[in-house]
């Protein structure tokens, strides 16, 4: 979502991929998302103002937002194969029967895993 909001070439093959598709996500994405433009600002990667308005995107973007607690019990479950937070992910698309549309290449091989970029 991060390389998606910031327009980069990985967030232009991201939406590509995503085009005529809904999107869906924990819940919790928007902490994650708000943590990485905060690491990418403290880098001196990302002004504050623009930090701000990809913020305000995020909020506004036509993204289903999914209770994490309907997801824990799975997620658990893919513990020994995943780190807990990506498995959170994983059990959202596995539960949907969707694509995990991700730039995120230590997932390429989860369940449900479309990697932009790999």
């Amino acid at each position: 979502m991060v390389d998606l909001l910031l327009g980069n070439e990985l967030g232009e093959a991201v939406r590509r991929r995503l085009t005529g598709h809904a999107m869906h996500a924990p819940a919790h994405l928007d902490a994650e998302v708000l943590s990485a433009m905060g690491r990418l600002h403290r880098a001196g990667d990302l002004e504050a103002d623009t930090v701000e308005a990809r913020i305000r995107d995020l909020v506004a973007a036509p993204l289903h937002r999914h209770d994490v607690s309907d997801l824990l019990v799975g997620s658990w479950a893919r513990r020994l194969q995943l780190r807990l937070v990506d498995a959170v992910y994983v059990e959202l698309a596995v539960s949907r029967d969707a694509p995990l549309v991700t730039t995120d290449r230590r997932l390429r091989n989860a369940p449900q895993a479309d990697v932009v970029g790999a």
